[in-house]
């Protein structure tokens, strides 16, 4: 059976637009069948276990400053979940729109270099069958629309829309795979970052399709 992990943000996590409160700190979250893994999961069959984790606010490889969540950092906790999920055959990484937060004033080169960083921990692992490296499918996040959170202006809107570009050089000098999720879905109009539950469906059903043609 082949093992698959996807590690990321809230869009990972399964966060409903719009849905946050503010006395509990926490979203509400897509029904389990809604969820993109969960597509993926009965896309691809029996012959494949898909694992998920993700967490509201993950960057590539910053701590949060605001409101200072621990357990932020995309980077220093990648190794605990390549452990936790071990062995892993596939690891799809759906990582960066909280880069563009005006809290870290990051440029989208500076974002690129975190996603760096998080390939290269992967290919440096031992995480995969027979302490081999798992392969890698790098998902572009929709880019951000101009309803979104305060935290996100509209510095932080073209940032989002110069990731795929930069995602797309990233792989072909790595030579991971990748995919534009822009090209199919879109971030909801209701907050302007996360996904309804039909974008969840549709892009579920794309990486499926781009799994298979990788052929894990």
């Amino acid at each position: 059976m082949k093992r698959i992990l996807c590690y990321g943000d809230s869009n990972v996590w399964g966060f409903v637009p719009g849905s946050f409160n503010s006395e509990t700190k926490l979203a509400k979250r897509h029904e389990k069948n809604q969820l993109w893994t969960t597509v993926l999961q009965e896309k691809l069959g029996d012959d494949y276990e898909v694992f998920f984790d993700g967490i509201n606010g993950r960057t590539t490889d910053l701590d949060e400053i605001n409101p200072g969540r621990p357990f932020r950092n995309g980077f220093a906790f990648l190794e605990f979940s390549l452990e936790i999920h071990y062995p892993i055959d596939l690891i799809i990484v759906w990582l960066g729109t909280n880069d563009t937060k005006n809290q870290f004033n990051r440029s989208s080169f500076e974002i690129k270099k975190g996603l760096q960083k998080i390939v290269t921990l992967i290919n440096e692992s031992v995480s995969g069958k027979n302490a081999s490296a798992p392969k890698v499918l790098v998902i572009c996040p929709p880019p951000i629309t101009e309803n979104s959170h305060p935290e996100f202006n509209y510095d932080a809107i073209k940032k989002s829309k110069e990731l795929s570009k930069l995602y797309f050089d990233l792989s072909i000098e790595m030579q991971f795979e990748f995919l534009d999720s822009g090209l199919y879905i879109q971030s909801s109009m209701i907050d302007g970052i996360h996904l309804d539950s039909n974008s969840c469906n549709i892009i579920g059903n794309r990486i499926a399709e781009k799994v298979i043609l990788m052929k894990v």
